[in-house]
């Protein structure tokens, strides 16, 4: 099994590599990483920095997910997102590469609305690699025999 640090790495290296394609375990992977730091940043958050923003008085606030659970929030947690939205874009478009589709189908994640287009883009990320070259290039190297 991969370590996570591999994925994540490669997908820091790949910070705005739109091309080509990733394995579904690079994907996920940096995925379980977002996670957790981000529970740690919300947590640094909370103890740590005083709110700057509240987030439900945000127009469309109160389509952030964030906001029922958090919605007064610091700095650390006003910046993660803007500094993960690069290579959390480029790795869904390199996954969606891999089955075959175009990387703007990405877009789902906050297009036409958070959490309603994820029910079409999770169960195409969670789909098996196609088996050889695709119009997006070789299969990732944990693909290849």
């Amino acid at each position: 099994m991969r370590s996570l640090l591999t994925p994540t790495v490669t997908c820091f290296r790949k910070y705005a590599v739109f091309s080509g394609r990733a394995a579904p375990s690079e994907f996920w992977y940096f995925f379980l990483f977002f996670f957790l730091a981000y529970g740690v940043v919300i947590a640094v958050d909370l103890v740590l920095v005083p709110p700057v923003v509240t987030l439900s008085e945000l127009p469309g606030g109160h389509f952030l997910p964030l906001s029922y659970a958090q919605d007064e929030i610091g700095i650390p947690v006003l910046l993660y997102r803007p500094v993960m939205a690069l290579p959390t874009a480029a790795v869904t478009a390199r996954r969606l590469h891999d089955i075959g589709k175009s990387g703007w189908w990405g877009w789902l994640w906050v297009l036409p609305l958070p959490v309603v287009g994820w029910v079409v883009l999770i169960p195409w990320l969670v789909r098996a690699s196609e088996e050889g070259p695709n119009a997006y290039g070789d299969p990732p190297r944990s693909h290849r025999q």
